[in-house]
């Protein structure tokens, strides 16, 4: 009850300072300016600004070096009331090729951003993900969509975060020759995953002059099989990123 409290009492106090625009740059629809960048040390993940309302990024983890990929936001609109991005990107599995598989990712997000007040900012996203699999003559591929919302209150030191996540709709197709007679066998299966909801209470913290550090904790609910609550509904965040 303390620790609720604590909590309570922090989202409710005075902000001292805004925290920069560009700051929640996951969340958000805003871009860095050209000439800045940003370094997510726990995704392995390089951004930086490249012209006016305009932002890159790739993977560059060592884990990662197979995986190339590019993604880029842009800000279509930006006013008081409210700014929008789209942002888009590919994601292809290189090693893949070494055992004859193709790994396809492509994900794309629109984001909104509106200022409830100077510290105050109501973040909404939708995307979608297309994901495709072949490997030995089977083949799978998904098109999900989802929603989410996330809530942001800026202090001098950072911001916390409160975001809820739901899917809409995953339709998965596959394909796979027949082990009896070779013919192919195909089928489509469109998923209502909304009841697959989340949400987290998350603290995105600054220290020095450019550094972040996010820890947060949330539930995800996601239904199994015959009514039976799946294992570990309990999600945890942690992360690092320099501006």
């Amino acid at each position: 009850m303390k620790a609720l409290a604590l909590v309570l009492l922090l989202l409710c106090s005075p902000a001292l300072a805004a925290t920069p625009r560009n700051a929640l740059l996951d969340v958000s629809a805003d871009v860095l300016e050209p000439g800045e960048s940003q370094i997510d040390l726990f995704f392995g993940q390089l951004a930086f600004g490249v012209l006016p309302r305009v932002q890159l990024s790739s993977q560059i983890a060592p884990y990662l070096l197979t995986l190339i990929n590019l993604s880029a936001k842009v800000q279509v609109l930006d006013r008081p009331e409210l700014r929008v991005s789209v942002e888009g990107g590919a994601y292809w599995l290189a090693i893949g090729r070494l055992v004859d598989a193709n790994v396809l990712s492509i994900p794309v997000a629109v984001r909104g951003t509106v200022p409830l007040s100077d510290n105050l900012n109501l973040h909404l996203g939708a995307g979608y993900h297309r994901f495709a699999f072949d490997f030995e003559g089977t083949a799978t591929d998904s098109n999900a969509l989802h929603v989410e919302t996330t809530l942001a209150r800026h202090d001098s030191r950072g911001a916390f975060l409160l975001t809820a996540k739901a899917p809409l709709l995953n339709i998965q197709h596959a394909r796979s020759q027949s082990g009896i007679d070779n013919r192919p066998l195909e089928g489509t299966l469109a998923l209502d995953g909304i009841s697959s909801w989340s949400v987290m209470l998350a603290r995105d913290h600054l220290f020095g002059k450019t550094g972040h550090v996010r820890f947060g904790i949330g539930y995800r609910h996601r239904p199994g099989i015959l009514l039976v609550e799946s294992i570990g509904p309990v999600v945890v965040n942690f992360n690092l990123y320099w501006r």
